[in-house]
């Protein structure tokens, strides 16, 4: 049986309260053995490097970026970490290849 896959969209920076609703929920899901997918969007770029979104993506988490949203918002788009930056249709893709997609707005 193929596992289960949730996916994700954040577009509020870090200090809004639904950077750490999905930090809980992707850690939960990574607890219960769920492929978990992660897209910033907006706001939401200015999570990439916080040590939350660096622990989740150690756990497992695919991370992914809008490259057109860090770079208006001047954030580099080289990183030594596993986030991926990408464009909508990269967006598109997961939404339809989750099970289950949450966005947090």
């Amino acid at each position: 049986m193929p596992k289960k896959k949730l996916g994700m969209m954040l577009s509020t920076p870090p200090a809004d309260k639904n950077s750490a609703m999905v930090v809980s929920l992707a850690n939960a899901a990574i607890l219960e053995g769920i492929e978990t997918y992660l897209y910033l969007i907006d706001d939401g770029v200015y999570n990439i490097g916080s040590p939350e979104m660096n622990a989740l993506e150690d756990a497992g988490v695919r991370l992914f970026a809008c490259a057109y949203g860090a770079q208006q918002r001047g954030i580099p788009t080289n990183s030594d970490r596993q986030t991926i930056f990408a464009g909508l249709v990269t967006l598109s893709d997961m939404i339809k290849g989750c099970d289950r997609f949450i966005t947090f707005n």
